[in-house]
């Protein structure tokens, strides 16, 4: 994944969170958050195991742990990837929609967000839910229900006579 970066982007939010919590101050709340995820990036970074928390053990673990099944007979994924292999899936994606052998919907976007659910870090049952950060999965929802709402509405032509 990507590195780790001190103090995140979602410093703010997560100050705003535990101030909320604790019924304390913002101030305090930064602080403690500061302090926490300081901690927390050192051992991720240098690899320390502290009580039963293995950093590397947990990386692992989220990977392992981060949901892949999908449902409805369909395959959604969020890929990691360059511009123009982007451009390649989409290319092979629009050709097994031309042969008839699937349905597409792609949505392009530059982060991805991934929530999850950790009743504790030494314990291997957390849980991770992985999207993009611009609503990747319900966008390319829309782009493939448009498609098909556009196919419907264009006369078929395959009975017209040659001329």
């Amino acid at each position: 994944g990507p590195p780790i970066r001190w103090p995140s982007d979602a410093f703010g939010v997560e100050a705003e969170i535990d101030a909320a919590a604790t019924g304390g101050s913002t101030l305090a709340a930064r602080g403690r958050v500061l302090l926490r995820t300081a901690f927390s990036t050192a051992l991720f970074r240098f690899g320390l195991s502290v009580g039963g928390f293995d950093p590397a053990r947990y990386r692992r673990e989220l990977v392992e742990n981060t949901d892949f099944r999908k449902f409805d007979d369909g395959l959604r994924m969020t890929i990691d990837c360059t511009p123009a292999l982007a451009t390649r899936i989409e290319a092979r994606l629009a050709a097994a929609e031309g042969a008839g052998v699937a349905r597409t919907g792609t949505f392009r976007q530059t982060a991805s967000l991934m929530t999850c659910f950790v009743p504790s870090a030494t314990r291997s049952d957390h849980v991770h839910f992985l999207d993009g950060a611009a609503g990747g999965y319900a966008q390319a929802a829309s782009a493939l229900k448009a498609k098909e709402a556009h196919a419907k509405r264009a006369p078929d032509r395959s009975d017209a006579p040659l001329i």
